[in-house]
């Protein structure tokens, strides 16, 4: 077996800290049972829990393109889904690499494919590196300390090791094929694998994560199943397209956070699932729930992000959630942490179950200090916009994009809905519609025109089919922010509201 070994040098360091910027930015990229790697900017992906990391690099007649140092790489998520395309110049035109998250029940991985979108035939060199002790080309695999790191569909043009040296020098002297090894005592063993791309012929190679080896499947068609799965959720429909991409983005985010290990993100996820109308996707957070209320002590936040998630999935599924066992160990483990909102909704999800738990969470809430209206601040529309520009941009947060959305379109209580409760000023004017939005009371449809100053406001109200031990709350009122002195209690109707100014 080839060894080739050369000695760390100050661009060594150099190629790690570009790599370590290039890993700054970073989106996460799973499937249903949640997220299974990194991609960072640069198109390099890191199983989560691995100590490798998988890089690229395009040859072409001038050089050796390295995707981690060029600055003329851009990377974006194909269709707001959680696949990721990273796109090269290189004289010609692009080289692009997608990403994506596969699974077939009995294994899981990540496919990268690579399609060479310029004038001329390239070289695409993949590179796995970390914290490694050995490295090896064997074959169409990349094994790092033994394990199956990197599948190819094709037998390699060239293959390198190198033990504690740059594995891009390694690949621009252009090595021959064949299978190679290389081992490190400093854990800084690289290789990686040199395969000529013709134009327009994709190249679709696989990064195991567990099980058993999946059937690949083209990124393309796994964007096309994400998009599939987020259009059975609540939509909107706004003249601001970063807002609508936030939408999209945000649901799919939140699909999943939900299967994540996170205990908050998790609740956070199930509660936008939830209001979206994705009940099944919202219980997917459950394991992380479930983890934290049987594992070591809760933070106040966590206990406060779990009470939401458990109020959430009583009040607007009907499903039993536990928060009658939970409610008393979380409230207290949530302390200071505990909101008005909280309080109200974990008090209304016991009402039918644990009427004297639901007396407590009211008895605190109008004790607290917090249970005082909130208004909105200064600047609140800024804020929402940052939240909403910020979550479509690489690397954003999706989940508080969404979130914000969320805020200014519906807001519930007790008794009663309020509609657009704070649309930021520069969406006043323009047409706005929220169709399925799942409330306790059921779920809303509503659209807003103007005539002038004048909004019109249409709604729908769909009482919940729940079952009878999580029966709806009756007679909700309906307001609307852009009219506060306006309310119904119809459950369809159309007004005309009084001028905004």
């Amino acid at each position: 077996m080839r060894s080739r070994r050369t000695e760390p040098t100050r661009r060594d360091a150099g190629l790690r800290e570009a790599e370590a910027s290039d890993r700054g930015a970073r989106e996460l990229i799973g499937d249903l049972e949640g997220p299974v790697a990194a991609v960072s900017a640069g198109g390099t992906v890191e199983p989560l829990g691995s100590p490798w990391r998988v890089s690229w690099a395009v040859g072409t007649e001038d050089r050796w393109h390295i995707a981690a140092e060029e600055a003329a790489v851009r990377a974006r998520l194909v269709d707001d889904m959680p696949v990721v395309a990273t796109a090269m110049r290189v004289p010609g035109g692009d080289v692009v690499q997608r990403a994506a998250a596969i699974t077939d029940g009995a294994g899981r991985a990540v496919v990268v494919e690579f399609v060479n979108e310029s004038t001329g035939p390239v070289s695409v060199a993949l590179a796995v590196s970390g914290s490694l002790s050995t490295a090896r080309v064997q074959g169409s695999r990349l094994l790092a300390d033994g394990r199956n790191a990197l599948e190819l569909d094709r037998t390699p043009g060239g293959a390198a090791a190198v033990s504690d040296g740059d594995i891009w020098e390694a690949v621009r002297s252009g090595p021959p094929a064949g299978d190679c090894e290389a081992r490190s005592r400093s854990g800084l063993a690289a290789a990686a694998v040199l395969v000529p791309l013709a134009v327009g012929v994709p190249l679709r190679v696989t990064v195991p994560v567990a099980g058993s080896p999946v059937e690949i499947r083209p990124p393309a068609q796994v964007a096309a199943g994400w998009l599939a799965l987020v259009s059975r959720a609540a939509s909107v429909a706004l003249t601001d397209e970063s807002a609508e991409r936030a939408w999209r983005r945000g649901i799919a985010a939140c699909i999943l956070a939900a299967g994540g290990a996170d205990i908050v993100t998790a609740s956070r996820a199930a509660v936008v699932l939830d209001r979206v109308g994705l009940a099944d996707e919202a219980d997917r957070g459950w394991d992380a729930i479930m983890r934290g209320l049987v594992g070591s002590r809760l933070s106040p936040v966590e206990a406060a992000a779990i009470l939401r998630a458990l109020a959430s999935r009583r009040l607007r599924s009907g499903r039993m959630s536990g928060l009658a066992e939970w409610a008393g160990p979380l409230v207290d483990a949530a302390g200071d942490r505990l909101d008005a909102s909280t309080l109200e909704q974990v008090a209304a999800a016991l009402e039918q179950e644990a009427p004297a738990a639901a007396r407590d969470a009211r008895r605190l809430l109008f004790e607290s200090t917090s249970r005082a209206p909130v208004t909105r601040s200064e600047g609140s529309d800024d804020r929402v916009h940052a939240l909403v520009r910020d979550s479509v941009v690489f690397g954003g947060d999706g989940l508080a994009g969404i979130e914000a959305l969320m805020d200014c379109l519906v807001a519930e209580a007790a008794d009663h809905i309020v509609m657009a409760p704070a649309l930021p000023a520069v969406w006043r004017g323009a047409s706005a519609d929220a169709l399925s939005i799942a409330t306790r009371h059921g779920t809303l449809s509503f659209s807003v025109r103007w005539h002038g100053s004048r909004p019109a406001l249409l709604w729908d109200l769909t009482p919940a089919d729940r079952s009878a031990t999580a029966r709806p709350a009756a007679g909700a009122e309906l307001r609307c922010g852009l009219d506060p002195s306006w309310s119904a209690s119809g459950p369809t109707g159309e007004a005309l509201l009084g001028p905004v100014a």
